[in-house]
This record gives structure tokens, C-alpha cells and sequence, in this order.
């Protein structure tokens, strides 16, 4: 038992320079998270939640977590906006709010198959989501490559 005591105090102070090699680690992972910014990187085939999660992750070189936390909580102030009664700005391409669309009034109608008179009920006032597309938006999705 006291060569092993012995021996575990001589190789102790051995262990000492090897501490030292997760500082230059640690000073070389800045620079690792640098380059997924600067890196070119394609845009997925499908729009999903997940899909979105992943780019944004390897995008911004955060982990899927902290992307999928950063998305919801876009979604949450973007909801909460509009709900408040905001114009909510969604970057260049446009803002949503909701809009009141008006109550109509009961009227008379035609079946244009028999030609036959019907009654259409009124309606309520309604609360509807609307998007409103920006100028620069629209101009870009003339030129946007359509899938068939």
C-alpha cells in the first residue's frame, strides 16, 4: 500500500503541464465558433420546424436547443404583438396584425345552377390575421424560382 502512496505522490506533480492544455484549447474554441458564420451554407429543401431548427443551429453555431428556444421565442413576442393590436414587423418582408372584418347584413342571393332565390344569413364581425407583403419583398418574388 505505501508503493502505491508513494508512487501516486511522484506522478502528481506530472499532471501539472497537463492542465495547462485545456487553456489552449479553451482559447482555440473561440475561433472554432467563428467560422460557422462565415461558412455558405444551403438552405433546406423542406420548410419544417425542424428543418428551420437544424439551419439556425448550424447557421449561428448555437446548439438545437438554444435554436429551437430563440425560434419559439420570436413566435411568442411576433404572437403577443399582434394579439395586443400591433403592426408587427416580420424584417423586410412584411407586417401582420389582426383586422376586424365587418358584419354583413342578411341579403337575398341566386343559385346560378336553378336560378333559384336564396336567403344568405348575416354574418358577425369577425377578427382575422392579416400579412401585408413589403415593397422589396414583392419585387424579389418576381424573380423567385418557382417548383413544379
Amino acid at each position: 500500500m505505501a508503493k502505491v502512496k508513494a508512487a501516486a505522490a511522484k506522478k502528481a506533480p506530472a499532471k501539472k503541464p497537463v492542465a495547462k492544455k485545456p487553456a489552449a484549447k479553451a482559447a482555440a474554441k473561440p475561433a472554432a465558433k467563428a467560422a460557422p458564420a462565415s461558412k455558405k451554407i444551403a438552405s433546406p429543401d423542406k420548410y419544417t420546424m425542424t428543418t428551420m431548427i437544424a439551419y439556425v443551429a448550424e447557421k449561428t453555431g448555437l446548439s438545437k436547443k438554444q435554436a429551437k428556444d430563440c425560434i419559439e421565442a420570436f413566435v411568442e413576442v411576433f404572437t403577443a404583438g399582434m394579439l395586443v393590436g400591433n403592426r408587427v414587423p416580420f424584417g423586410t418582408v412584411g407586417k401582420a396584425y389582426v383586422r376586424e372584418r365587418p358584419a354583413t347584413k342578411k341579403r337575398i342571393g341566386r343559385n346560378p345552377k336553378t336560378g333559384e332565390s336564396v336567403t344568405i344569413p348575416a354574418k358577425p364581425a369577425v377578427r382575422v390575421p392579416k400579412f401585408t407583403y413589403g415593397k422589396a419583398f414583392k419585387e424579389s418574388a418576381k424573380k423567385a424560382k418557382i417548383k413544379k
